[in-house]
């Protein structure tokens, strides 16, 4: 970038910058109610000078660090682990409160299942059992469309 290049972009920020105060001041602000933090009453302001751009400010895009990057990920970590840990106590707290107990074919005792509609593994005996029964329906239901 040379030297006039640089005049060029100071002149062009100046010239908005002094727009952007006399439209400050044409709105009844004051750089010593800005500083004080009070609303000035309308003074007196100066006609704002129209003017021209000389040429497109760069629009810059905002970056995170990598430090401000850390501290989010690490405060989006800790809330998963916490609604996790809720979850495990609200399941933790319906298992003791109400188990589904289901008697067992073989010692005939009634042992309480860990998860609410869970089901025990089928023994081959009652899956037999229940594909002969499906059979027999299949076959009367055969039947009763035949005659």
């Amino acid at each position: 970038m040379d030297t006039a290049q640089v005049l060029t972009y100071l002149h062009a920020q100046r010239d908005r910058i002094v727009n952007a105060i006399a439209a400050l001041e044409a709105m009844g602000w004051t750089a010593a109610a800005k500083l004080t933090g009070t609303t000035a009453t309308k003074s007196a302001a100066p006609a704002a000078v129209p003017v021209t751009r000389t040429q497109a400010s760069p629009t810059v895009r905002r970056t995170m660090s990598p430090a401000a990057r850390r501290k989010i990920a690490a405060a989006q970590k800790a809330r998963w682990a916490k609604k996790k840990r809720a979850d495990k106590r609200a399941a933790k707290k319906a298992a003791e409160v109400a188990p589904v107990a289901t008697k067992s074919a073989k010692s005939g005792s009634v042992a309480p299942l860990a998860k609410k509609g869970a089901r025990k593994p089928m023994s081959a005996a009652t899956k037999k059992k229940l594909a002969a029964a499906a059979k027999e329906r299949w076959a009367a239901k055969k039947a009763a469309a035949k005659a």
